[in-house]
């Protein structure tokens, strides 16, 4: 038996996009996709936004005995 404990959990993000402040040449595209894709285009801009700060280190400082990772 593994002396490890996984517990997932989630954390929901809202992603607000102006349309009056995109740029005009982005538009039409984004207007295209349905509900699925901009829900995974915004998920992998999110995921990507977090790999890319250091909320590894943020979140799993001074925690030797837990360890927060992305499930993606």
């Amino acid at each position: 038996m593994s002396n490890l404990m996984t517990i997932p959990h989630t954390v929901v993000f809202n992603a607000t996009i102006d349309l009056d402040k995109i740029p005009a040449s982005l538009l039409p595209a984004l207007i295209s996709l349905d509900e699925k894709a901009i829900t995974e285009m915004a998920k992998g801009a999110t995921v990507s936004a977090l790999k890319l700060s250091n909320i590894y280190e943020v979140a799993n400082e001074g925690n030797y005995w837990a360890e927060l990772s992305i499930a993606e």
